[in-house]
């Protein structure tokens, strides 16, 4: 694993013997090599992003593993008015149900509680729902959103895939309306958006707009869309990213054949990417599959919906059980997609979050916990040589280091007028 680093590592040290600080440093050094053997990596050199200035990485803890609803797949999830997840599902008789067993082809299911302590409950199709309206054709995966205490979905139309309807739930899955079409673009693009999630009922959203990405109009690149909240159903109303200007600044266009890509990966970029914003961090979570029938993805972040974009953990950073096919999973048995964070999960210091999937048409979920750059040696954490530690800072939001050479180590009173450039530091690759 090659970690990267920029320039802007700084290290503070005071202490008066060399040996003082060699000691002082390895323990801490050692520390922050163990934490990455736990599984909080960097991302791999073939990520088409830096490392993440912000995270350092990811761990998904397997003895919180859950699977459920059987045969069903491409698990939506949006926070709503009253508090809970609404989650859609496709193929299936949803949670309690199999692949079956209440069979539908769209369904709506309500999260109450948080992890580990939650209940899922059929709201629309599926085993015992409470919705008595009937069931309807088509898919939504990841285009689901609660806002302006109602529901939308963008449903695309089954056997065709490439156009959607926009269906409106104003009582929270208990009834719905078909709004009429909205996208009908070339090669599919917007039929099955990954919309981005933000907070309860879209609080926290960065402004008066509605975001979502495609995948399908580049084999290796990904579009974006917005379009105010008030005028979902309304296709004249949507417009497209057609790059930055000079300033860094997004420029829109309401001609989707000028969009241009906002996310991009030589790698592939595959169906069912997921987006969330983190309220604590207040970065953008991204994750796009990109290696086929491995079910390899990544997890990028970014200030933006548009960027700039970094890595959090790219291919073999995250554990094969994560994405892999399930041999028990049922169907086509396929790996597993539309990885996703649900914000209302995520722990008021934002360290834990609860990731669900699909994979082989089974629901998974498994709690994560996200790693920072920020690294820093608490005094117990160096207690065997508290007594002369006087004071150690390492701030690597921007760095990794792969080794560190204290064969020439100068001394104390060097090290004390913060000439740091004269600390022998052998640094790994970099991400460009």
């Amino acid at each position: 694993m090659n970690h990267r680093t920029t320039p802007d590592t700084t290290i503070s040290i005071l202490w008066t013997t060399r040996w003082e600080i060699e000691i002082s440093i390895m323990v801490t050094f050692v520390l922050f090599l163990a934490s990455f053997q736990t599984g909080a990596n960097a991302g791999e050199a073939d990520s088409p992003y830096p490392q993440s200035p912000v995270f350092a990485g990811i761990t998904f803890d397997k003895t919180t593993w859950v699977k459920a609803a059987p045969g069903s797949d491409q698990f939506g999830t949006t926070w709503a008015a009253d508090g809970n997840l609404y989650v859609s599902w496709g193929d299936g008789g949803g949670f309690g149900g199999t692949n079956k067993k209440g069979r539908v082809k769209l369904g709506i299911a309500r999260f109450e509680g948080t992890p580990p302590d939650w209940r899922p409950i059929n709201v629309w199709g599926g085993v015992n729902p409470l919705s008595k309206q009937r069931a309807i054709p088509g898919k939504t995966s990841s285009g689901v959103i609660a806002i302006g205490g109602a529901i939308y979905l963008f449903v695309v139309e089954e056997g065709v895939w490439t156009n959607n309807h926009m269906w409106k739930s104003a009582d929270l899955g208990m009834t719905w309306k078909d709004l009429g079409p909205v996208f009908n673009e070339p090669k599919g693009a917007y039929a099955a958006p990954g919309i981005i999630q933000f907070g309860r009922d879209y609080a926290d959203s960065r402004d008066d707009y509605v975001y979502g990405y495609t995948n399908k109009a580049w084999r290796d690149g990904m579009a974006l869309f917005r379009v105010p909240k008030t005028r979902l159903p309304d296709r004249k109303a949507y417009e497209f990213f057609a790059g930055l200007n000079s300033a860094g600044a997004p420029q829109w266009t309401a001609d989707i054949a000028k969009q241009k890509p906002v996310f991009k990966d030589p790698n592939g970029t595959e169906w069912g990417a997921t987006c969330v914003f983190h309220p604590v961090h207040k970065r953008y979570l991204l994750a796009v599959r990109h290696s086929g029938e491995s079910g390899e993805w990544g997890l990028f972040d970014a200030p933006e919906p548009w960027g700039p974009w970094s890595t959090i953990a790219y291919g073999k950073d995250i554990p094969e059980w994560v994405g892999t096919p399930d041999p028990k999973g049922t169907g086509r048995n396929p790996p597993a997609w539309m990885h996703t964070f649900p914000a209302k999960w995520m722990s008021p210091d934002g360290k834990t979050m609860w990731q669900i999937s699909d994979r082989s048409d089974v629901f998974n979920l498994v709690k994560v916990e996200i790693h920072l750059q920020r690294l820093e040696a608490p005094a117990d954490t160096l207690s065997p040589i508290a007594s002369m530690q006087k004071r150690l800072t390492i701030d690597s939001r921007f760095a990794a280091f792969d080794q560190l050479d204290l064969s020439s180590m100068p001394t104390g009173d060097l090290l004390a007028r913060h000439d740091v450039d004269a600390i022998p530091w052998r640094l790994g690759s970099a991400r460009k």
